[in-house]
């Protein structure tokens, strides 16, 4: 059962084909590689060539999560492995996340060790779903329960995140991570941060970075913000979404920035949706 033939990853790709061909050869063959790809154009053909791989094609972005349980669907392994596309397996990473798994019946989802291009650890110590006492000050250096997991890399059993419903597919973009760790906790069991599997994430590069994408991706961030925050009944949640998205509008970054002044706009903007929507 804790074998490499019985885990199937699932990636979501949107315009990130550039990606794609990097991070193919870490995976090992005998994995089952799902990419549901939420851009208008189907996948190159070079890319189809370098390894087999199921394409799920959607006929609009319909976002990550959605987009993840979609691909969740047709996996056909009892272990699932969901996957940035801009990221790199190194070091055995499955088989040490197949062994803790093994070792850790109980627990609910496990995630690796995550470097960036600075050889810095990118690790989600907080979440504004919890309160500022459960924050960590920085990743545990062995083997430890977390509080919550980033969307990057999560390793889990299929049966689990079919239990808890996947992803909530009302939240289009960002903060579905933070409410999935949450309800994988308290549904099923802990959350568990596993260094001795590695993966390189190149954070940010899974899609261009042009003002028209921070633009998609700012409205997203403020509009989950709202709804995230209200689904797990923060206090004054819309006032702090306010105060958050016209504390980003009066940075410097606004004068200097077209990308910056793109995305802080439309956040503001995706807050004031929300909120919208939250009153009618």
């Amino acid at each position: 059962m804790y074998e490499l033939s019985n885990v199937s990853i699932v990636i979501v790709s949107f315009n990130s084909e550039e990606k794609l061909f990097e991070l193919f050869p870490s995976i090992p063959e005998n994995c089952e590689l799902i990419i549901v790809n939420n851009a208008s154009n189907s996948l190159p053909q070079e890319l189809k060539k370098s390894r087999h791989f199921i394409e799920i094609h959607n006929s609009e972005n319909k976002g990550f999560g959605t987009a993840c349980n979609i691909g969740v669907t047709k996996a056909s392994k009892d272990f699932i492995f969901l996957l940035n596309p801009d990221t790199f397996l190194k070091d055995h990473c499955l088989e040490n996340l197949l062994k803790v798994c093994k070792d850790f019946p109980n627990a609910s989802a496990f995630t690796p060790k995550i470097t960036n291009k600075k050889n810095k650890e990118d690790f989600k110590r907080r979440s504004i779903l919890l309160d500022r006492g459960q924050w960590l000050k920085g990743p545990p250096k062995v083997l430890s329960e977390i509080p919550v997991m980033g969307g990057a890399a999560i390793f889990l059993k299929k049966t689990i995140f079919s239990k808890v419903g996947g992803f909530d597919e009302n939240i289009f973009l960002y903060h579905e991570d933070d409410d999935l760790s949450l309800r994988l906790k308290n549904e099923v069991g802990s959350l568990m941060y596993c260094p001795q599997a590695k993966i390189f994430h190149d954070g940010g590069s899974s899609s261009s970075r042009s003002p028209s994408i921070a633009k998609l991706k700012g409205f997203h961030m403020g509009k989950s913000r709202v709804y995230a925050m209200k689904k797990y009944q923060i206090k004054n949640y819309k006032l702090k979404c306010i105060f958050f998205a016209i504390i980003q509008l009066m940075s410097v970054e606004m004068l200097f920035s077209k990308r910056k002044r793109a995305k802080y706009l439309s956040f503001y903007e995706g807050v004031m949706e929300g909120i919208r929507e939250d009153l009618e």
